[in-house]
């Protein structure tokens, strides 16, 4: 069930973050730099929640966060389905997004907490349900509005949400444990953590850059409808399942991390700056680049954590990684927005992109050490 849970909220997450921007700039009217700053808004209630989320997930049952994250989402979407002005959707999207990072990170928290030392075999299923989620919610996404509004489109996910609350009595029951908040700290100011914050917060600023400039530059530079940029998207989450899965079921412990971490970066960025050259089939294959190196990542984050900190503090120093993701997204997303408004929407794909590989020679040096 907790598989099914993270698909339901990535499919959400998906037909959102993509087609989000095409929504406020040809439906509302919206400009480059307030779909920057509501994007920005978006991460940094994720940023504020993060480590309380955290905590409240070691201290009581975290299936009890997943329903008040339901509740708060559908709500949210409910109103920001009947926001016409920048004011108002702001204010709505940001009650949004604290109710995803209590959707989100309880599940993170059962993952860890259900089965102590988990193998990187159920890590992959997680994330494979994850991308899978993703697929189906871009492909619904772009269905979606080819008949339907955005309103009507964030109303039907709000009904969708609240109709999965009676399945939550299916999620682990997590033990609780009462840790003090110092404990934590000591956990976290450690120099293999702070090593992996560091890097993980630099490459997830290509995050940002993904959700204020993609969907644009698909419609605007290739030309893709709804349904194409969803199906575009779909073939790139695929190959991220497809990682995430073979990572946990066949390639686990065959390379040291270093050696995936470098291959990560390396197609990752290199798949983010190439995918920007204005054909179709070009850019998609090099897009499915990007997705290897993507899932690598994502499987290289869960090992680690799962490596680094101890079950019963886990649900707060995984909230404290969750922290250094969101700052990444946020800065990319203040950074890039503007940006892709102001020189076109290739630039932030291609600065983003070379970051990833800067950091390659910085994650040798450092994990050698």
């Amino acid at each position: 069930m907790l598989y099914f849970f993270i698909g339901a909220y990535s499919a959400i997450i998906s037909c959102l973050y993509f087609f989000l921007p095409l929504y406020l700039k040809g439906g509302l009217h919206f400009s480059g730099s307030q779909i920057g700053l509501l994007y920005g808004i978006l991460s940094l209630n994720s940023l504020l929640a993060a480590f309380p989320v955290g905590v409240t997930g070691d201290r009581y049952p975290a299936r009890y966060l997943t329903r008040a994250g339901l509740l708060g989402t559908a709500a949210s979407l409910l109103l920001l389905s009947q926001a016409r002005s920048f004011w108002p959707f702001l204010a709505v999207f940001w009650a949004f997004g604290l109710s995803l990072a209590f959707f989100r990170q309880s599940l993170d928290i059962m993952l860890f907490k259900d089965n102590p030392g988990s193998t990187a075999l159920r890590f992959g299923h997680y994330n494979a349900w994850r991308m899978g989620g993703m697929t189906t919610g871009i492909l619904a996404g772009g269905a979606l509005l080819s008949f339907l509004t955005f309103p009507a489109t964030l109303e039907f996910w709000a009904v969708f949400l609240l109709l999965l609350l009676a399945a939550t009595l299916r999620l682990p029951a997590t033990r609780a444990v009462r840790t003090t908040l110092r404990q934590y700290g000591e956990d976290f100011l450690t120099r293999p953590v702070l090593f992996f914050a560091t890097w993980l917060f630099l490459f997830t600023m290509h995050w940002g850059a993904e959700g204020t400039s993609l969907g644009l530059f698909l419609q605007s530079t290739l030309g893709l409808t709804p349904m194409g940029i969803g199906l575009y998207m779909a073939g790139e989450f695929t190959i991220v399942a497809l990682t995430a899965y073979l990572y946990g079921r066949f390639w686990d412990g065959r390379w040291p991390p270093l050696k995936f971490l470098i291959l990560a970066l390396a197609t990752s960025g290199l798949g983010h700056i190439f995918m920007t050259y204005p054909s179709l089939a070009w850019s998609f294959g090099w897009r499915a680049v990007h997705g290897v190196g993507d899932g690598l990542i994502m499987m290289l984050t869960y090992t680690t954590i799962a490596r680094l900190f101890q079950v019963d503090r886990v649900g707060g120093n995984s909230g404290l990684i969750a922290l250094t993701c969101t700052l990444g997204t946020f800065s990319g997303s203040m950074l890039y927005g503007p940006l892709g408004a102001a020189w076109g929407y290739q630039f932030p794909l291609i600065i983003s992109g070379t970051l990833s590989l800067a950091l390659i020679p910085m994650v040798y040096v450092g994990m050698r050490e």
